[in-house]
Parts: structure tokens; sequence; C-alpha cells
């Protein structure tokens, strides 16, 4: 039977049960038992037909049970989440007007069951959005990470800083070849200007955020932070340590053009975009980024060097390490839990562990730095690029290896501290 992700248990019986708009829906769960209706309401016959929704208290709250025979479809839940993931199977095996006759009882490995898409370099439309929204909810993601920023254009529309969103939007040229992506060419370029005018405004994040709410997914928005922040510094060059004019980066990679976190300027910027977002984002996650922070232009910077005397801090990590716990701290007070990629781990002596580290690259020697992590008591999310990553081409990334990937993949045998991936 081919549902998506696999249930933990079904049990295929004999014969089938016709479903369509004539076939009575009730019981519990209100919102679903209208999707349900909604479903079947261009779908002939199913006639004789029920399907009856019954609360469980003896269920986890995203675990569900279907039974299907008799011309009677019962589903046990404890919230209506988990009656939200039983229409969701329903919608996958049913085909030609019925469903067979089979008991499934499913509940999710994880927390955490992400889809990240960067907004960032390549603008997508609300409309698009919602296609990838509904199909996340089709096999039961509940995590939508919306990554809004990064050197290539700014996208979140922030009212204290009306620049982003004037200038931070557009770069003079895109890469497509290798050579162009990382700079070091001038061949593969598409030079037309890209991305002006094309952010999301603060309401059209609020549609988004009701409009996966309905299928119960979060949307953890994406600033990131120290790093990969040029489209913010072209427009307030004050938030380097150089404070030089720049422009929004026509590059991929890694650039050491980052946010001085020697200046007290840089927090409250950092904290003045929170406040704002915060009042538009409702899920439990804010993403800080923290990948690819180089600290060339830290080590020469006597603001940054000078935090890090007053602060007696031992290096430049660990000022990183300390602008998390400060932002982390800060969102912790508005109510969300702070999320980093993991290169930010190189500060995990220093760092609370309620912060949660995304696990997207192998970046210290033999994954000490997760390992050390975790067995700390901090959690992580597995990210690893080279198994999920889905703009890579298939030959590279084939479907079978993505499905396949898992915590084991990376040699970690206690699960207890995987939020999910």
């Amino acid at each position: 039977m081919n549902i998506i992700p696999l249930p933990l248990k079904v049990k295929e019986k004999s014969g089938s049960v016709a479903l369509g708009r004539e076939s009575a829906v009730s019981g519990d769960f209100s919102q679903t038992i209208e999707l349900t209706k909604d479903f079947l309401s261009d779908k002939d016959g199913g006639k004789d037909a029920q399907i009856i929704f019954c609360s469980d208290a003896a269920l986890a709250d995203e675990e569900y049970f279907i039974d299907c025979q008799n011309g009677k479809v019962q589903i046990k839940a404890a919230k209506e989440v988990g009656a939200f993931y039983a229409l969701a199977t329903i919608k996958q095996i049913y085909s030609n007007g019925e469903i067979p006759c089979v008991e499934i009882n499913d509940k999710p490995n994880y927390a955490y069951r992400g889809f990240s898409l960067d907004c960032a370099r390549h603008f997508w439309k609300v409309d698009k959005l919602k296609q990838i929204i509904d199909v996340m909810a089709h096999i039961k993601m509940n995590e939508f990470h919306w990554h809004l920023t990064d050197d290539q254009g700014w996208r979140a529309e922030i009212k204290k800083y009306p620049l982003l969103t004037q200038k931070g939007t557009a770069r003079k040229r895109t890469p497509l070849s290798p050579k162009a992506f990382m700079g070091s060419g001038d061949l593969g370029y598409d030079e037309e200007e890209y991305g002006r005018g094309l952010f999301y405004s603060q309401d059209e994040m609020r549609e988004i955020v009701d409009y996966a709410k309905a299928r119960h997914i979060e949307v953890v928005p994406e600033i990131d932070m120290p790093g990969h922040m040029v489209a913010a510094i072209a427009c307030y060059p004050q938030l380097s340590c150089a404070e030089e004019p720049t422009e929004v980066s026509t590059r991929w990679g890694v650039l050491d053009n980052i946010c001085c976190c020697g200046k007290d300027d840089v927090y409250n910027f950092a904290k003045d975009v929170i406040d704002e977002l915060c009042e538009i984002f409702t899920g439990r996650f804010f993403h800080i980024g923290g990948d690819e922070v180089p600290k060339t232009r830290w080590k020469k910077c006597p603001k940054c060097q000078a935090k890090i005397k007053e602060l007696g801090l031992a290096d430049e990590n660990a000022l990183q390490g300390y602008f998390n716990n400060e932002i982390a701290a800060y969102l912790r007070s508005k109510g969300k839990r702070t999320v980093g990629w993991n290169e930010m781990l190189d500060a995990k002596d220093i760092m609370d562990t309620d912060i949660v580290a995304q696990w997207w690259v192998r970046h210290s020697l033999g994954n000490k730095n997760e390992f050390d992590w975790m067995a700390k008591g901090g959690q992580c999310i597995l990210s690893m690029y080279t198994y999920v990553y889905m703009d890579h081409p298939y030959n590279v990334r084939p479907l079978k290896k993505t499905y396949n990937f898992s915590a084991q993949t990376l040699g970690i045998n206690d699960e207890s501290k995987i939020l999910g991936m």
C-alpha cells in the first residue's frame, strides 16, 4: 500500500469502501470533518458509507488509527492534528472512488519534520508557497523553514528599516556557471538585474503563516546572522566592521563581509528585526542561520577585539557564541526557541543548550562538535546536504538516497537528542 511516510502498522483486509459526496461524515474534530467533506464534494457515490471521527485520549497528539471495513471508516485520534493526518492518509489511498479495507496505526518518529525553501536567492510567489505547503501537509510535514535573507537578497519587510526592501532585494546579475557561482570568473552570468521589489510584505507573511497553520504546519523564519548579511550591509554599512559601501552580492559561497559583533548597533538591529517578525510568526522556532561566518575581519576589527577582551572571551568563535546566546535569550523572552546551523557549535562550550543545531554539513573532525553538543544536552535537526538538498542533480541526489537517510547514516545510535529532520 503506497503511503508516504510509511505508517508504523498496516493490516490489509479484503474488500473496499466506496466514498463520495453522499457518504455520511460525523463525529469529533469539526475542522477535519469539514476538510473531509470538502475532499469528497466533487466525488460521486458513497451513499451507504460512513466516516466517523472519534476522540481517543490514549493516543499521542499526532497519532491516528484508521479501521476501514463493512462500509464504515472509523478514525481515532487524540487531537485535531491526528485526525488531519488520518485524512491525509485517506487521500493517499483513495483511488477510483474507494479506499481499501485496512487498519492503519501511525505516529511520527520525530517532532520536527521540516521542509526548507530558500526565497532569498530566488524569490517564490505566495501562490507557489501555498502549493508547497499543500504538498508538505500531504506527507505530514509540520515545519516550513522559510529562508528569507542572505547575501544575495533580503525578502522580508521590516518597517523600521525600509532600505532592506527598497535596496536590499536587488542584485545586478546572477551567476549561472560554477566559476561565476564562486565569483572566480566572468563567464556564465545572467546579466539582468534580479529581485527589485521582490519581497514579502508583512501581510503576505501573515497570510502564509495562517495558511500553514490551517494545515498544522508552523513557519520557521530564517534571518541569517551574523554572516550572510551582505544584502543588509549594502543598505546599512554601519552594520559591518569597516562600514564601507558595498552592493548586494552577485556571487554565492562564503563572504567575509559580515556583521560586526563588537558593535551594540548590530545587536539592536537584530532585535528590531526579531521584534517585528515575532508579531507575525506564531510558531515555536526562529532560525538565526549562524553558518559560514569567516572571522577574518573580526580578527582585525578594534571593536570586535575590544568586545572579546571586555567579555573575557577566548577567541572570535567565542564572540559568535556570545552573540548567539544574546539573540537566543531575546528570542526566549518572546517565547521562541533558537535554531542555527551546526557551524555555530564551534562555540559549543559556552552556548546555551536550548539552542537547536541544524546539522547540514560535516564541519568538525569526526563530527565531534555535534556529538559533544548532544552529550551536553543540546538537540539537533538532521539536514545533511549530501542527502536532503533537492536542488542538486538527480544523479548526485537520487530519491532513494534521500528517503533512506536516517540518524544511523551519521552514526547516531541514541536518537533522544534528535528533534527531527
